[in-house]
């Protein structure tokens, strides 16, 4: 089913606001009558009522506190709905969106921050979703089509010889009829580690096969090899909401600690550009991580209230 209009969006919100404030009857027949006018009317509602969850999962911000001061004859719940709605279709900017952008909260599947998913689909297949990652799914007759979104997936494709499966980023395509990998969305590319089989790597540039065991990263400009991978490690890793860090820059590693963060953490990517960082770090505790790679490297750890948090380098080091 396609997308719903930015218009029909907007009616839904308004729709969901009002049905959550002890609706009257006629309130009740109007929505009934709203949502058989086309079946885009409740596709739009269904999505933006799945859209809610993640933004129900920020942290205790100050706009969230506020809430709580509202009068009696608003209930907080509403007000709250009232909030994420208007972020979501109506404050394009706001700071919801900026850390869950609309393409995320419209997507077919997504887990939010924290948060590990497992599925079974149509075809077979197994996927498996990291914290705040989001896909989209387009299977027919033909093809077999997901398109990452944001975050990391684990896929374990269920062969089809007459329908190739894909997974679409950005960056390029992954094409493979039965085989173990994971994708991830970095900062303006792609990565493809290999566990089982093999993969067909294409974007605008060139094409590449990817093997068990393998490594790549590739934006629209080139496909770029990043060394082995241990297949049973990056399982192990899944399993145990483990981060195995292997020489990256931290910016790098913050990024994927990011997802799992309740809060905001702020950094300059330029001011750690030199940090490297190979590690061991447990996904399901960001704070523990964080004081892990504090021992090690030469940075600061500021947290100002409990949803913003600043890695620095340490003041000595940005003297040198």
């Amino acid at each position: 089913m396609s997308r719903p209009s930015l218009k029909i969006m907007r009616q839904a919100a308004v729709w969901l606001v009002r049905l959550d404030d002890e609706p009257s009857a006629a309130e009740h027949r109007d929505f009934a009558e709203w949502l058989a006018l086309a079946p885009e009317h409740r596709n739009a509602i269904e999505r933006l009522q799945g859209s809610l969850a993640p933004l129900r999962e920020l942290p205790l911000a100050p706009t969230r506190a506020a809430l709580a001061t509202l009068s009696h004859r608003s209930s907080g719940k509403r007000a709250l709905k009232a909030l994420a709605l208007g972020a979501l279709v109506l404050l394009p900017g706001a700071l919801a969106l900026q850390q869950f952008a609309p393409a995320y909260l419209l997507a077919d599947i997504r887990t939010g921050t924290g948060q590990w998913h497992a599925q079974k689909l149509a075809d077979g297949t197994w996927l498996r979703l990291d914290a705040r990652s989001a896909v989209d799914l387009d299977f027919n007759a033909h093809s077999r089509t997901l398109r990452l979104i944001s975050g990391e997936i684990l896929l374990d494709v269920a062969k089809d010889a007459n329908r190739p499966f894909r997974v679409i980023t950005d960056q390029g395509s992954v094409r493979a009829l039965g085989t173990r990998f994971v994708v991830e969305r970095l900062d303006g590319a792609t990565r493809l580690a290999m566990i089982e089989s093999s993969t067909e790597v294409k974007n605008a540039a060139q094409q590449r096969t990817v093997h068990a065991g393998e490594q790549v990263r590739f934006d629209q400009a080139g496909i770029y090899p990043q060394g082995s991978v241990d297949g049973a490690e990056i399982e192990q890793a899944w399993a145990r909401h483990q981060l195995i860090i292997k020489d990256q820059p931290l910016s790098q590693v913050l990024d994927q600690l990011d997802r799992y963060h309740s809060g905001y953490l702020m950094f300059d990517r330029t001011e750690l550009a030199s940090l490297q960082v190979t590690a061991v770090l447990p996904a399901d505790d960001s704070p523990r991580a964080l004081r892990l790679l504090a021992r090690s490297l030469p940075i600061k750890i500021t947290t100002y209230t409990p949803w913003m948090t600043r890695i620095s380098l340490e003041p000595e080091q940005v003297l040198k």
